[in-house]
């Protein structure tokens, strides 16, 4: 695991904050993740991958904290934004 370097990354939303929690929590339970949090932030852990997400209008701000080190930050990117759109 790539640990002590971190990757920070905006997602645009169209949805309210609520139904994004929710939506995301949904995916998380079905790709096998842990989903924590609610409309405002919260944090997220999977396939090596680990973070946390703050909602800022119509954006998420989201950190990844932790990720397999073989695996490129574009995929990792890729891959979080499905929990958020």
């Amino acid at each position: 695991m790539a640990k002590g370097e971190s990757h920070t990354f905006s997602v645009s939303t169209d949805k309210d904050p609520q139904t994004l929690a929710e939506e995301a929590k949904k995916v998380a339970e079905e790709n096998g993740a842990t989903f924590r949090g609610d409309e405002d932030s919260g944090s997220f852990s999977g396939s090596g991958v680990e973070g946390s997400y703050e909602v800022e209008g119509s954006a998420v701000q989201i950190t990844v904290t932790e990720k397999p080190s073989f695996v490129p930050w574009s995929t990792v990117e890729s891959q979080v934004e499905e929990f958020f759109r």
